[in-house]
């Protein structure tokens, strides 16, 4: 059986300075304890590492992915919308005019629908310090 990823498998720019940022504070953390000769500093790599750096990526991909699912979601309603009418239509329950206004609104619909999800990929890209997508670099 196969599985598909629900984003890339890229990490996100976002989750990597988490991790450097959280790896980082951690070492200075430990390293700082075992300076002041504090006995128990190697409790700062386990808290770091085993419990700092997985919550805060955690987190942060949580939060990136509910962008990504909604507009597979939106996707995906769409596509089945427009398969629900074309059977409609095969089954000669829409007039060809009905058909035609019906698909004329779905469109719309979707056309709306994409431009919301174009603007709102676009921020979360800013929040990502990525390039927004269809921009490029010349």
């Amino acid at each position: 059986m196969s599985r598909t990823l629900s984003h890339s498998a890229r990490p996100d720019p976002i989750s990597a300075v988490v991790s450097a940022v959280v790896t980082t504070g951690t070492l200075v953390v430990a390293f700082g304890l075992l300076a002041l000769d504090v006995e128990s500093f190697w409790l700062a790599f386990v808290v770091g590492f085993g419990v700092v750096l997985p919550a805060a990526v955690g987190l942060v991909e949580y939060d990136w992915s509910d962008d990504r699912q909604s507009t597979a979601d939106r996707d995906s309603e769409a596509e089945t919308a427009l398969a629900t009418l074309r059977q409609r239509y095969a089954r000669g329950e829409l007039s060809e005019v009905e058909f035609e206004r019906r698909l004329e609104q779905l469109l719309e619909t979707a056309a709306v629908s994409a431009r919301h999800a174009d603007r709102t990929e676009h921020r979360a890209d800013e929040k990502r310090g990525e390039a927004p997508t269809g921009v490029s670099d010349q």
